[in-house]
């Protein structure tokens, strides 16, 4: 590949190697796409690679046509779908999964975008309007209340000579709920995920945690300070596993197997941002979602896939993770963010874990 013109560097070659050693390829198709998913770092070179791997790997009488993932990947199990009839996690409709890839790659990523400061100062105006709030534990001097505060009426009375001459009121003032954001920034979101880190910076504040997943968890609130250019190139340099894997099951569940994160999700408002197509085992991954629904005030899970009015549900992750949600919605960009969290305060006053019932024909 050098002597083509097509640079490896080490971190590439030692993804190629981990992934051979942790599931051996099974013919020179898995090969191919392990090769290609590892090594090629730019699309455009896509021709010459394929060249590459024919002169060394393929007989030369053997076509060049371009295997599908879905031969290197296999097929997952079939469930049922509406009426009975057998719907494939690998499906090919919006939220089949034919994106989603289980290989972990590391490697840094510019989250370069359009810049679009009309709809990022609008969603930075919208999310405290939006956000729930919840009483402080601690009581503030108040015009008015349903609560004395004896101490102010007893220094009052004194200094006007030992007479009650105004009543004094403590409350206990609002504050918003503490927000906590989860994005995917795995190579099946690769498209939208520089939109989707932008959304998460307008969103920024004083209760605001957000964490990226992809086959490792990665906390980038540190990072998402300041303008949002120098804000996206400090959580390029610390997310190491952009564009690559999926495993959202242990992502979260790494996030709640640690104590002070999981403080960080008690009584918040969580928001999802992923398409849920996990290629390992969803037990976890519907698991690790329950919980967070019982811990957070709400769950929300935006997924760029639920923006097509075609996809539904049907994944064997997204399926077991529905009845766990408060609201599922379709956010790929930062105008379909705004719509979302213009959906807030509904879906807060709203009844609990209510997703179900909305997509409830599309996963019987």
């Amino acid at each position: 590949m050098r002597r083509a013109g097509l640079g490896t560097g080490p971190a590439k070659q030692a993804d190629f190697l981990r992934a051979i050693a942790d599931a051996a390829p099974r013919d020179l198709t898995a090969l191919y796409w392990y090769a290609r998913v590892t090594l090629l770092t730019d699309v455009a070179n896509l021709a010459t690679f394929d060249e590459v791997f024919d002169a060394w790997f393929r007989h030369p009488a053997a076509l060049t046509r371009v295997p599908s993932p879905r031969d290197a990947e296999g097929e997952l199990p079939a469930h049922r779908g509406p009426g009975g009839s057998e719907l494939s996690t690998m499906d090919t409709r919006p939220g089949g999964g034919t994106a989603a890839s289980a290989l972990a790659t590391t490697g840094h990523r510019t989250f370069a975008g359009a810049r679009q400061p009309d709809l990022m100062r609008a969603l930075r105006e919208a999310w405290p309007r939006c956000l729930p709030v919840i009483p402080s534990r601690r009581r503030r001097p108040a015009p008015a209340g349903r609560r004395l505060d004896m101490p102010r009426i007893w220094r009052q009375a004194r200094r006007d000579g030992g007479e009650i001459t105004r009543l004094r009121w403590t409350a206990r003032p609002s504050h918003p709920r503490r927000l906590l954001l989860l994005v995917d920034v795995s190579g099946s979101l690769k498209l939208h995920t520089p939109d989707l880190l932008r959304l998460a910076h307008t969103a920024m504040g004083d209760r605001t945690e957000v964490f990226t997943f992809g086959t490792r968890l990665t906390r980038i609130t540190a990072a998402l300070t300041g303008g949002v250019d120098a804000a996206l190139a400090a959580v390029s340099r610390i997310v190491r596993d952009a564009d690559g894997g999926t495993a959202i099951g242990v992502s979260l569940h790494r996030f709640l197997a640690n104590p002070r994160h999981l403080a960080l999700a008690r009584g918040a408002l969580i928001v999802v941002i992923s398409d849920g197509l996990e290629r390992g085992d969803c037990a976890p991954m519907v698991a690790a979602t329950a919980r967070l629904s019982r811990l957070g005030h709400r769950l929300i899970w935006w997924s760029p896939l639920a923006c097509s009015p075609a996809y539904r549900p049907v994944t064997r992750g997204m399926a077991g993770v529905l009845t766990h949600l408060d609201h599922l919605g379709g956010v790929r960009d930062l105008a379909t963010g705004l719509a979302e969290v213009g959906r807030i305060p509904t879906i807060v006053a709203g009844p609990r874990r209510a997703a179900y019932r909305r997509w409830k024909g599309s996963v019987e």
